[in-house]
């Protein structure tokens, strides 16, 4: 083991602490058009809203009854709690990896996407699993090409390792979880001063209730630690909860100032652009603006102090709209 290696193994680790028994599974469907299927500007729209159709017809079709609980599935879709101590939105706990924009599969190619659940939110694989059955009938895209399920894997983006988890036959277990621990790893065994971002699907920030149009680290990782938080905090009590606030806050803003700092003094390049993209919510009743910024950018990172919340946010994503699939990119 190299030195640096050595100190990175020694030295205290936020990181870790924070998300000690948070984990992530990446779930991703290999399917094939049985028609031609064109997806939207945003492929995530169209995977989500068919998910959520499909969902909600077939384990949760009667409409909310008010003062009632919502029931798991529109909890889990939308994201409502009552009991939540900051009120009733909540992050979803999962997200959707879509198709390129604007992708397009003509009859008999194969095609994928994935979805990433968090926490105890891998209990609900089973009605994912139903639910893609139906999409894959009803339909996806514009004039609503159907498919058909390939196979069913587990990833990790971090190394590349897939795993079959269903084909038509059988069903294994989930084995390949990110956890704190496998982040560590990561970083441990990354071979690079720098880091390389692409910004795969629109990510879309704010800083002070502004838009921000081109990815600065330092508002990056203080939004992405601010979404880590509130995903973890789901799973905790109240007394947890409380009991980890000041942890919390004194590593949003000392990894937002490494952020800051690597902006003003590390960035090599910065090749990205803006996409606006609206997208139409039926509980809504409105068209909302869900673009953002796409493209790739990168910087040199002399220190390894934010390199494993980056990698975290490929798993969880960052900014808005990110049960919509925004957010999503790649570390390198």
């Amino acid at each position: 083991m190299s030195a640096d290696a050595a100190e990175t193994v020694n030295k205290p680790d936020p990181q870790a602490d924070l998300l000690e028994g948070f984990v992530a599974h990446r779930i991703v469907f290999v399917v094939r058009a049985r028609e031609a299927i064109q997806f939207s500007e945003q492929p995530g729209v169209n995977l989500r809203g068919a998910l959520y159709q499909a969902l909600i017809a077939r384990f949760s079709p009667n409409a909310p009854i008010p003062g009632l609980p919502y029931d798991v599935i529109r909890q889990f879709l939308e994201g409502l709690d009552d009991a939540n101590a900051r009120g009733r939105d909540l992050p979803r706990a999962y997200t959707v990896e879509p198709p390129p924009p604007n992708a397009y599969f003509g009859t008999g190619e194969q095609f994928e996407f994935s979805i990433t659940l968090f926490g105890q939110a891998v209990s609900y694989i089973p009605y994912l699993f139903y639910a893609l059955r139906d999409v894959a009938d009803m339909g996806i895209g514009f004039g609503r090409g159907r498919f058909q399920v390939v196979r069913i894997c587990e990833l990790n983006p971090l190394n590349g390792s897939r795993r079959q988890i269903m084909d038509p036959h059988q069903v294994s277990d989930l084995r390949l979880p990110i956890t704190a621990q496998t982040i560590r790893y990561a970083v441990d065994t990354w071979r690079s001063d720098q880091v390389l971002l692409r910004f795969l699907t629109p990510t879309r920030l704010t800083d002070h209730k502004a838009l921000v149009h081109r990815p600065l680290l330092g508002v990056l990782l203080r939004r992405l630690l601010e979404r880590a938080q509130a995903l973890v905090e789901q799973n905790q009590s109240q007394a947890q909860v409380a009991a980890g606030l000041p942890r919390w806050k004194a590593e949003w803003e000392r990894v937002g100032a490494i952020g800051d700092d690597l902006d003003a003094n590390s960035r090599i390049t910065d090749h990205t652009h803006w996409k606006d993209i609206m997208s139409y919510s039926r509980i809504k009743g409105r068209s909302s603006p869900i673009g953002g910024f796409m493209g790739q950018a990168r910087w040199r990172i002399p220190q390894r102090d934010v390199l494993a919340w980056l990698l975290w946010g490929q798993m969880i994503h960052v900014g808005k709209n990110t049960a919509k699939g925004d957010g999503w990119y790649m570390v390198d």
